[in-house]
């Protein structure tokens, strides 16, 4: 029933509850006032079915007589429209809407349904063995460690390919990640992609003596190179380049799977259901004599007469 909440539905339902009574009222008053002339059926069942096919686009089977019939079958029918213009509105913005990004950090990876791995490397191994982040730990006993000491380790392109396939996370080094990327990824598959930092950044300083005449020298030299640029012009000669996601060439994809049509599945079954149990006491009722004669009669025994 997404996207509506749920205390939507439950105000269209009283308030087609509500229409129905006062289509009663109107509908019957029709029917005393134009007793000759009225086509009009005052009955429960045929309000209902009236104001369900109101809400369901599929018009009237009835043509009111009266001016005040005529007016609220209009307004019915205009506040169906609106629900339903708003529902498929809804739906379309909901489906078109970007998948929302629900991993922020190690601990909502290692509570996702995620496959993950580790690039082959000392140092990675080292890390795991030696860090005390809980957040890491929990990573590496719920998602890596496996029956052996390489079961969570790859190399960088066999990890990047399980990675593209879906449903898995691999933690490798951007210059060696990112080359593989743009040789390997589409471009719906780059924007498709989620970078989660497991390393905390470690502030870097230069060792120097303790009240050192240079350290204002160092600082001024570092200062420098950052403002002419020249340390954005190393990183960007040593690093690699970060994939570029093209959003004016990205695809929209949607998929409506199961889980979004269960809904009128759901409602068909119990329709059926309904109506089946339903004919059933239609049936028994309609032959009601005929199974009490049947069932219920004693049986009489004629005597023999040659």
């Amino acid at each position: 029933m997404r996207p509506l909440s749920t205390t939507v539905w439950i105000c269209i339902a009283l308030m087609m509850a509500v229409l129905i009574g006062f289509l009663k009222i109107i509908f019957s008053r029709e029917t005393r006032i134009l007793a000759d002339l009225n086509e009009v059926d005052s009955s429960w069942s045929f309000l209902f079915l009236f104001t369900l096919g109101a809400f369901c686009q599929q018009g009237a089977t009835c043509h009111p007589q009266l001016l005040s019939s005529r007016t609220l079958s209009v307004f019915v029918f205009l506040f169906c429209i609106l629900i339903y213009q708003f529902y498929s509105a809804s739906i379309v913005s909901y489906l078109l809407m970007d998948p929302p990004r629900g991993i922020h950090n190690l601990k909502d990876l290692s509570d996702s349904n995620l496959k993950a791995g580790i690039e082959d490397i000392l140092i990675d191994r080292n890390y795991f063995v030696q860090t005390t982040d809980p957040a890491v730990i929990e990573l590496y006993n719920t998602k890596i460690k496996g029956t052996s000491n390489d079961s969570g380790f790859y190399e960088p392109r066999d990890g990047l390919r399980l990675v593209r396939r879906g449903g898995f996370a691999f933690h490798v080094e951007t210059s060696t990640a990112y080359p593989i990327i743009e040789e390997t990824f589409t471009n719906q598959e780059i924007c498709e992609l989620e970078e989660v930092q497991m390393y905390r950044t470690q502030p870097m300083h230069t060792n120097l003596q303790k009240n050192s005449p240079f350290s204002e020298m160092m600082n001024y030299c570092m200062l420098h190179l950052v403002e002419d640029g020249l340390m954005d012009r190393l990183r960007k000669y040593w690093d690699a380049r970060t994939p570029v996601c093209i959003e004016s060439a990205k695809k929209i994809t949607i998929h409506v799977g199961l889980k979004e049509f269960s809904a009128g599945l759901i409602v068909l079954f119990y329709g059926v259901c309904s109506s089946l149990v339903i004919l059933a006491g239609e049936v028994i009722t309609s032959r009601r004599e005929f199974i009490t004669n049947v069932v219920f009669k004693p049986k009489v025994i004629k005597p023999y007469v040659n």
